[in-house]
């Protein structure tokens, strides 16, 4: 998981590309396993937040034809290349790009209600930042977390909408109290692993919703044959 400078400039799909030149954080694990196990059942309108490339907006294009998608994004750069990834794939006319801060947009009517609200945003919380302002943005969670949007989120949710995030596995007990401030119950979470031998998991999954619910737990390890079913309709090499 992570990013890696020297990573392809177009990361090709079985059903369309994302160049990732100019955003700050690269095609990952992270956001593709997000974009194909959060549930879109019944979803009609989605918001993407910090879209980044566009990758997580694709692919729920993908999964769901019935659904309109907003990425929402604050870095200029990911802006302009989330715009033409959208532009060269199928679903063009049902994604589109926004080119805002998504804690304003929140707030001043900007946005709408939506069945899902996905993210996979950023999480690295060091005290090392890069020099590269959007970079630095992207990684360190500069203006963008997940009490942010789990602040937000619920003044945005349609009736019966869910939430959907991908986060490191230790920021479990933050999120979990994020959650509870905001009022939000966890539906389900999957604890990611590595290989089999891990002794913990590196990444959490998590479903959110406004309504009460019974908390689904489980698990996932990279490369099982589990992964591969749910990545199966992307991946080139599946």
């Amino acid at each position: 998981m992570g990013t890696n400078r020297n990573r392809e400039q177009v990361f090709r799909f079985k059903q369309f590309s994302v160049a990732n030149r100019l955003a700050a954080m690269k095609v990952g694990t992270d956001g593709v396993l997000l974009g194909a196990w959060c549930d879109v059942a019944g979803c009609t309108k989605v918001l993407d937040v910090g879209t980044g490339s566009g990758v997580i907006a694709l692919m729920i294009a993908q999964r769901c034809p019935e659904a309109d998608i907003t990425g929402i994004e604050v870095v200029h750069e990911a802006v302009v290349e989330a715009t033409e990834n959208v532009a060269a794939s199928p679903w063009r006319d049902r994604v589109r790009v926004m080119e805002a801060d998504f804690n304003c947009a929140a707030v001043d009517g900007t946005l709408s209600r939506y069945d899902l609200i996905v993210s996979n945003p950023p999480y690295f919380t060091t005290d090392v930042k890069s020099p590269l302002a959007a970079r630095a943005a992207a990684r360190h969670g500069d203006g963008l977390g997940f009490g942010d949007i789990l602040r937000n989120a619920p003044s945005l949710l349609a009736p019966g909408g869910r939430i959907a995030l991908v986060s490191p596995a230790d920021r479990e007990t933050d999120i979990m109290l994020d959650c509870e401030l905001a009022g939000l119950s966890v539906s389900r979470l999957t604890r990611v692993y590595t290989k089999p031998s891990a002794s913990a998991p590196s990444r959490l999954l998590w479903e959110i919703s406004a309504i009460p619910s019974p908390l689904l737990s489980d698990s996932l390890v990279i490369g099982s044959e589990r992964y591969n079913d749910l990545l199966r309709d992307f991946y080139l090499a599946l």
